[in-house]
C-alpha cells in the first residue's frame, strides 16, 4: 500500500499571501482614519466660522448706526498673523460713538477669530445694492490644502494677495 506524501510549504505560502492582503487593508484603514481626522477638523473650523459670523452679525444689529456708516467693513488682505489686535478705547469713557463701538467690536471679534482658528481672519463688506445686507468671509489657514485637499473658491479676490496661497474660506450673508 502506497501512502500519499503530505504537501509541504503550501500553508506557509497561504499565510504569506494572507499577510500581504491584510497589510493592504490596514494601510487603507490608516488612510481612511487620517482623512477622517482631517475632515472632522475642517468641520470643527466650519462650525466655529458659523458661530463667528453670527457673532459679528449680532454686533452689527446692536449698532445699526455703525453698520450704516460702514464702520464694520474689514476689506484688507488676508493675514494669517496670530498676534493679538489692540482693542481701541472710547474717547469719552461714558459715551462711545457708534464708530468707536464698531472698531471695538471688530477688534474683539478678530482677536476671537485668531485665537479660535489657525490663521483666523475675515473679510467683511456691506452690500452696495441691498444696503441692509453684509457679506462675511471667514478665512483660516488649512494644513490640508498643502496636503492635496481642494482649495475653497469662496474667497473674494480682493482678500487674497497675488502670489500667496489661498486660505480656506466660508461665505455668509447676513441681513441686518
Amino acid at each position: 500500500m502506497k501512502f500519499k506524501q503530505p504537501q509541504v510549504g503550501a500553508s506557509l505560502l497561504e499565510v504569506l499571501i494572507a499577510i500581504v492582503i491584510m497589510s493592504f487593508g490596514l494601510l487603507a484603514l490608516a488612510g481612511m482614519t487620517t482623512a477622517s481626522l482631517q475632515y472632522s477638523k475642517i468641520a470643527q473650523f466650519q462650525t466655529i466660522g458659523v458661530q463667528m459670523s453670527v457673532d459679528i452679525s449680532d454686533r452689527m444689529r446692536a449698532n445699526t448706526d455703525g453698520f450704516k456708516a460702514n464702520s464694520y467693513n474689514k476689506t484688507t488682505v488676508y493675514s494669517s498673523s496670530t498676534a493679538a489686535i489692540t482693542v481701541p478705547t472710547c474717547a469719552t469713557a461714558t459715551a462711545c460713538t457708534s464708530a468707536e463701538i464698531a472698531s471695538i467690536d471688530l477688534a474683539q471679534w478678530r482677536n476671537a477669530l485668531r485665537s479660535n482658528m489657525p490663521g483666523g481672519d475675515a473679510y467683511v463688506q456691506r452690500d452696495t445694492v441691498n444696503t441692509l445686507a453684509v457679506d462675511i468671509w471667514i478665512m483660516w489657514t488649512d494644513v490640508g490644502l498643502a496636503n492635496g485637499l481642494a482649495a475653497n473658491a469662496a474667497c473674494p479676490a480682493a482678500a487674497v494677495a497675488a502670489g500667496t496661497s489661498a486660505p480656506r474660506c466660508l461665505y455668509f450673508r447676513a441681513v441686518i
